[in-house]
């Protein structure tokens, strides 16, 4: 896929998005945080059991949380470059079993060595992939921007089936017992049979989506173009009720600990809910500052003798990157980039990581957000960062995939 249809899908985003404003009469709510107690939830939060990081948010809670150690002034370890700077990523890389898994924008589907950078196997499929990949069980599945889902052997390559669905793939996957949860343009959600592909069900939210499915319990929590936030039963393909309304679109994937889901809309305002209530806990803006927010968050958190304490981390599109204290909403800190980052933040040892609009990298101190580590990369990056095994990987718009970790 060219750079041109690339920008021409982007922007289709804003002006549907723009659409939704005129038809609601949408106005961006004054800023208010209420803190809520919260009742502790039965199932602990689903975090990696290793230090795989195997869908595009990391987990199936899409926390953008990961385990272990990485350290405190990371160096390049490798560099992996495609044959042309027009194959290029905008997908997250996903990460199991000492392999990184990446699609890019000329429709190449790579495997890489972890610990070296070499890569293992590559498949030229027809379209280009601008989204993240997602692994379980021996298997990688993408889907690519003209609707094609592809499912391959993490190991040889080998393409063990394949899968037309309704329209463009713009998100990665995640996955619930057999089967792989994707999210198309047309406003579906499929679920698929991991090992054939076989349709097992769909459910349509009546506009667009492009944000992954984040796994709750046996539900699947779903933001989209529609405005609400959707709770699926993923035993049964059906909703449970009418969604939360959002009071305008949303481009993020929520990110969930234990029963609250915090999620960001486009026009900057940040929402936690208690999903299983259905009950707005808080909700932040900051119409002095307002901007969008077209990323997904990452929350480090858990309930407390019926609180939530932690931070949640999202970045705005005037350059801003935000910590948020889980139990009220307010700003913990604020950091302030160079140039903008539109990919999503993720969180590991104390620090949170961010890519920007300018190939900077940055880590920032998840109690001050003062900056501790920043390194400058060619190309702009899109894709959120991904670590495991103490490793930051990071891809840029110039095809381009660095390791960095400690020598």
């Amino acid at each position: 896929m060219t750079k041109t249809s690339r920008r021409k899908f982007i922007q289709n985003a804003s002006v549907v998005s723009a659409g939704y404003f005129v038809a609601a009469g949408f106005s961006s709510p004054t800023r208010s945080s209420t803190g809520s107690t919260v009742q502790p939830t039965n199932k602990p939060q689903e975090l990696p059991t290793g230090p795989d990081w195997p869908v595009g948010r990391g987990n199936p809670t899409s926390t953008g949380v990961a385990t272990g150690k990485i350290t405190e002034r990371p160096e390049v370890l490798w560099e992996f470059k495609t044959n042309s700077e027009k194959s290029g990523f905008e997908g997250t890389p996903v990460i199991a079993d000492g392999r990184v898994f990446v699609g890019d924008f000329e429709g190449t589907m790579h495997a890489i060595e972890l610990g070296t950078g070499k890569e293992l196997w590559s498949v030229k499929t027809k379209d280009g992939f601008v989204t993240a990949a997602a692994v379980h069980k021996g298997k990688v599945v993408i889907g690519d921007f003209s609707g094609q889902v592809y499912c391959f052997d993490t190991s040889t390559g080998n393409q063990i089936w394949a899968r037309e669905i309704e329209q463009q793939v713009a998100s990665g996957g995640n996955f619930f017992e057999e089967n792989v949860l994707l999210t198309s343009e047309s406003g579906s959600m499929i679920a698929l049979d991991l090992n054939t592909g076989e349709p097992k069900w769909s459910y349509a939210t009546g506009d667009q989506l492009r944000s992954s499915p984040t796994i709750w319990k046996t539900f699947s929590l779903l933001g989209g173009c529609d405005g609400r936030l959707h709770k699926i039963d993923l035993k049964a393909g059906s909703a449970i009720g009418d969604g939360v309304p959002l009071d305008a679109p949303t481009l993020s994937t929520p990110s969930v600990v234990g029963n609250i889901a915090i999620v960001p809309t486009q026009p900057g305002v940040v929402f936690a809910i208690d999903v299983e209530t259905d009950k707005v806990l808080w909700t932040f803006s900051d119409p002095a500052q307002s901007s969008d927010i077209r990323s997904s968050p990452a929350t480090l958190g858990k309930v407390e003798a019926g609180v939530l304490k932690g931070t949640t981390v999202v970045t705005t599109r005037n350059r801003r990157v935000l910590g948020l204290d889980l139990e009220n909403g307010k700003i913990v800190w604020e950091a302030v980039l160079k140039k903008r980052s539109d990919s999503s933040p993720i969180i590991c040892d104390g620090r949170a990581w961010v890519g920007a609009l300018d190939g900077m990298v940055y880590a920032i101190d998840m109690k001050t957000g003062g900056e501790k580590w920043s390194y400058q990369l060619a190309g702009q990056i899109l894709a959120s960062p991904a670590i495991s095994d103490g490793k930051l990987i990071v891809a840029t718009e110039k095809g381009s995939i660095f390791c960095f970790g400690q020598k």
